[in-house]
């Protein structure tokens, strides 16, 4: 940075995406959509009734998640689990008005909160507490990465 050669320790890291030749302004972050993963607790709610029309009810969820994601994530991450809870067991299990419908940060839960009340669908959700934690966040262009802690070092 400005002709200065730094290293950076991270100090229990999270996640990662770092592209090679990357050049770019360094950022850093303390609040940041990324870091709502690692920052809030996770939250599984699981719907109890129907709604009138499932259609809108999604793209409502999908609209609900890409508020507070702000596109950083694919919505589809907080109502699917790798294989085993899949975007067809999602749409079947709000046709049918019961089964789990999100495992996802306290923010994104409180807005499809909302979003179940506006359509009248009631839910459940497990340990519905607000509870945080301090990660942080660098980014350099497209490239970043979320640690709990950085530790810069001028060389």
């Amino acid at each position: 940075m400005d002709h200065n050669l730094f290293r950076f320790d991270f100090v229990n890291k999270k996640e990662f995406n770092l592209q090679t030749g990357e050049h770019n302004k360094l950022q850093y972050f303390e609040k940041h959509a990324l870091l709502i993963d690692y920052s809030e607790n996770l939250i599984t709610t699981f719907i109890n009734s129907k709604p009138d029309n499932p259609e809108i009810f999604i793209k409502d969820i999908e609209n609900a998640i890409n508020e507070v994601t702000l596109g950083w994530r694919s919505w589809k991450n907080y109502i699917t689990e790798n294989n085993f809870f899949t975007f067809e067991t999602f749409k079947k299990n709000i046709a049918d008005g019961s089964g789990k419908l999100s495992y996802a940060p306290f923010s994104i839960t409180q807005n499809i909160l909302n979003v179940c009340n506006k359509h009248n669908v009631s839910i459940t959700a497990f340990d519905n507490q607000l509870k945080r934690e301090n990660f942080k966040l660098i980014i350099i262009g497209k490239s970043y990465l979320i640690a709990k802690d950085f530790k810069f070092h001028e060389q």
